[in-house]
């Protein structure tokens, strides 16, 4: 038995979430080990993002337009020592720079990186792709984008679309936040 263990697709982020109901106490959803959202919390105060280098996921999202199965382990393995917000600048840098740029490839890339990664930062950076394309109109990503908002790690990552569609939506996740999300809502919402 212990030969199939070998071929079992470990669980993403995103299942174990929904899977656990985002119950933040859940033995499983502790052994993620996902940040608070402390750090988030530091860039609003600090007004302050180191940009980094994305040399790693330019040739990772080149790899993704061509079908290569690699892809999705070239951005696991740059967001597992970087920042999703040090890398945005310098990606949309090179995006904008492309010549044939296909936002539906975007989409499918920024719901595959939400849904399927287990890299923590990967799934903030999916999140953040979301800017680039009009998520109002891409039901599913929408879906999984506001599902992650349950949990503190994500919520800085939802705040800017979620103040466009229904300040309800952050009134509820303020009540329910912990206090360093619910400290991420007042900076970057409400103040």
């Amino acid at each position: 038995m212990k030969f199939f263990k070998k071929f079992k697709k470990k669980k993403s982020i995103y299942q174990i979430l929904i899977s656990n109901n985002f119950n933040l106490e859940s033995k499983e959803v502790k052994e993620l080990n996902l940040s608070d959202g402390s750090y988030e919390l530091e860039i609003i105060e600090k007004n302050e993002i180191n940009h980094i280098s994305t040399k790693e996921i330019n040739k990772a999202v080149d790899d993704y337009y061509f079908k290569d199965r690699e892809a999705i382990e070239e951005f696991e393995n740059f967001f597992r020592e970087n920042k999703a917000l040090e890398a945005e600048r310098n990606f949309l840098k090179y995006l904008l720079s492309k010549i044939e740029f296909d936002e539906s490839k975007l989409v499918g890339l920024s719901i595959l990186l939400m849904r399927d990664s287990r890299v923590e930062e990967c799934v903030k950076f999916g999140m953040l792709l979301t800017k680039y394309f009009n998520l109002g109109e891409v039901r599913r990503a929408k879906e999984i984008f506001m599902n992650l908002l349950n949990h503190p790690a994500f919520v800085y990552y939802g705040i800017d679309f979620v103040k466009e569609i229904d300040y309800a939506i952050l009134d509820d996740l303020h009540e329910k936040g912990t206090e360093i999300s619910k400290k991420i809502i007042e900076e970057k919402a409400w103040n």
